[in-house]
């Protein structure tokens, strides 16, 4: 039992309390910061989940369609988000415009709460047999970037082939660097094993309803072509998650128990991970042991008595990870109601009785 291996790390006084955020301060970025100069990327590096995303959605229309990509651009643009158009994305059998007020309420929240940024687009050309780029989607792109001070852009033109109930979708992605005039480029593609941590964070958390983030199931892998290849891409293994979507995660859970106590929360970071702790009702905490590999697990909880230094394991659902901060949150309010129930049982069975 992992907490009270180390009860005495707390001792019987409250240890530093941290902000929520004092590993990943929670900055409101702008949706469309530029990205610094680097040499030009030839590869994509993008999530299975989010090629898949792409796929489905391409395949559910009869016309063009599209959505936007959010990720990090640092040696290689990586995709953690590829979405479905706006409500308000027109589209018809050889056209399709963007929501742009949409994608403007996208940027906001996943700059600010996941560092993630628009540094392109994707959209369908479906049976009409262009796989690169139209020269308005050239035009636009450039327009597009030069706007916002981007030194490069992504673009993925998708194409469909074969039976319209279940096609084959191939996936065309074209580098910009706008540094220059020159036509864009086709680039290679790593694509990680599994979901984006993103994606598994938000559809945990409810978020983006419209965007149903579970589509991306609905299209097997082996329905995906990248380019011109005669078969599936072949799978680069699954990554460790980087540390800033760690960091957030952690964060967006400490916010919320913050809320839900009353109380700043303890980050106590440990060999396997975090500790948190959450104020009860002094001298009563609840902690929670977090494994520091994605989707970090819930290892243990226990509820914490400062008076006495005693830690008790208490009972929470089997598969509870960070992302899911509503069924954390539950476990919480769930031990501070039988901590509130105990002592009021203690209480009438020790009051006098009135005369």
């Amino acid at each position: 039992m992992v907490i009270k291996k180390i009860a005495g790390f707390f001792g019987r006084r409250k240890s530093k309390v941290l902000a929520p955020s004092a590993s990943a301060p929670k900055v409101k970025r702008a949706p469309v910061a530029p990205i610094a100069r680097q040499v030009p990327s030839r590869t994509l590096v993008i999530w299975e989940s989010e090629l898949r995303a792409i796929a489905a959605e391409a395949a559910a229309w009869t016309v063009e369609t599209g959505g936007d990509l959010f990720g990090r651009w640092e040696v290689n643009p990586i995709v953690f988000l590829a979405t479905k158009a706006g409500p308000n994305a027109q589209r018809d059998n050889a056209h399709f415009r963007l929501d742009v007020e949409y994608l403007r309420q996208l940027s906001e929240p996943l700059s600010a709460d996941w560092a993630l940024r628009y540094f392109g687009d994707w959209h369908s050309h479906h049976r009409l047999g262009l796989s690169a780029p139209s020269s308005g989607d050239r035009r636009r792109i450039r327009q597009l970037g030069k706007r916002n001070n981007f030194p490069g852009m992504v673009e993925i033109i998708v194409t469909t082939e074969g039976a319209h109930s279940v096609p084959i979708v191939r996936i065309h992605p074209w580098f910009y660097d706008l540094a220059d005039e020159e036509e864009p480029t086709a680039m290679g593609v790593t694509v990680y094993a599994g979901c984006s941590p993103v994606r598994e964070a938000l559809n945990a958390r409810g978020a983006f309803p419209e965007q149903e983030l579970n589509e991306w199931l609905s299209v097997a892998l082996d329905r995906v072509r990248v380019g011109d290849a005669g078969g599936p891409p072949v799978l680069a293994g699954t990554p460790a998650v980087d540390t800033p979507t760690r960091e957030r995660a952690i964060s967006h859970l400490a916010e919320a128990l913050e809320r839900e106590s009353g109380a700043p929360i303890e980050q106590h970071t440990t060999a396997f991970g975090k500790i948190l702790v959450a104020q009860l009702k002094e001298p009563h905490h609840l902690a929670f042991a977090i494994d520091q590999k994605w989707p970090m697990n819930v290892l243990e909880v226990h509820r914490l008595d400062r008076a006495t230094g005693g830690a008790e394991e208490i009972e929470a659902s089997a598969g509870l990870m960070v992302p899911d901060i509503n069924g954390i949150v539950q476990v919480y309010r769930a031990a501070k109601t039988e901590r509130e129930v105990s002592r009021d049982v203690v209480i009438g069975a020790t009051a006098t009785p009135c005369a």
